[in-house]
């Protein structure tokens, strides 16, 4: 073998042997970090849950979280604990490994927040909750709130799950729609009122059904029949009636 192979071969060599001791050193060293905390960041501007609230929970479960090895710490446990939580949809949990003091990340915990996103806020007298796509339940917040329509009336879960939300959606996913309407009441037989944000009129709405066809004709109503503030005129514009609207004077 030539002379000059031999001593490219040995450097190789070298060089892999002083990676894996210096992975060895690090290794070593990485299980000797102390967790000082943890730091959270939320996936929206917005917070329902604050992070005092998520580090009480937490710390409830790891008394001894501060001061321990990080190494030793279960971050799937962390997360379970977390998404306990009624607003928070996903946490995801990271140990700090680095060595930066600019960010303070060696021996931290770093959580990212996804909350859930309120589509509808129910108001039943002093009580009220928001509820999410999936019909997910949430307590009102001190913390924030969410411009959303509000839900009164006769409201059950059955009806929440298989008739509102399906209408909350709907009218949610149209621009103007949802700029329209303030206010969702429900009636005992099922029936709904809209109560819009303009005027002091009411929509009668009716059951959900035909509720593409009631809509399509509301938007037109108020787009070509109510120019120049006319709304104020009437008291009550009803959809349910098959193939009209009757708009009732004041």
């Amino acid at each position: 073998m030539k002379r000059p192979m031999i001593y490219k071969i040995s450097g190789i060599v070298a060089l892999v042997a002083l990676v894996f001791v210096s992975l060895g050193f690090v290794s070593t060293e990485r299980r000797k970090i102390e967790c000082f905390g943890v730091d959270y960041l939320f996936n929206e501007p917005y917070r329902f849950v604050t992070s005092e609230t998520i580090d009480r929970v937490i710390m409830s479960r790891y008394k001894g979280l501060n001061g321990a090895l990080i190494d030793t710490v279960d971050i799937e446990l962390v997360e379970e604990e977390i998404e306990k939580l009624a607003w928070i949809h996903n946490a995801e949990v990271f140990k700090g490994y680095g060595r930066s003091d600019t960010a303070r990340f060696a021996g931290g915990l770093k959580v990212y927040i996804e909350q859930e996103v309120p589509v509808l806020r129910v108001v039943n007298g002093a009580e009220g909750y928001y509820v999410s796509r999936e019909g997910k339940k949430m307590p009102a917040s001190l913390s924030h709130t969410m411009n959303v329509p509000v839900v009164t009336g006769a409201l059950t879960d059955e009806f929440l799950r298989n008739e509102l939300l399906i209408f909350v959606k709907k009218i949610s996913n149209d621009d103007f729609l949802s700029s329209l309407f303030q206010q969702i009441d429900v009636q005992k037989n099922g029936e709904l009122v809209l109560i819009p944000r303009i005027g002091t009129h009411v929509v009668e709405f009716g059951t959900i059904d035909k509720m593409d066809l009631k809509l399509r004709n509301l938007e037109a109503v108020y787009k070509k029949g109510f120019k120049n503030g006319k709304w104020n005129r009437y008291k009550s514009i009803n959809l349910k009636y098959k193939n009209q609207v009757v708009c009732t004077l004041r």
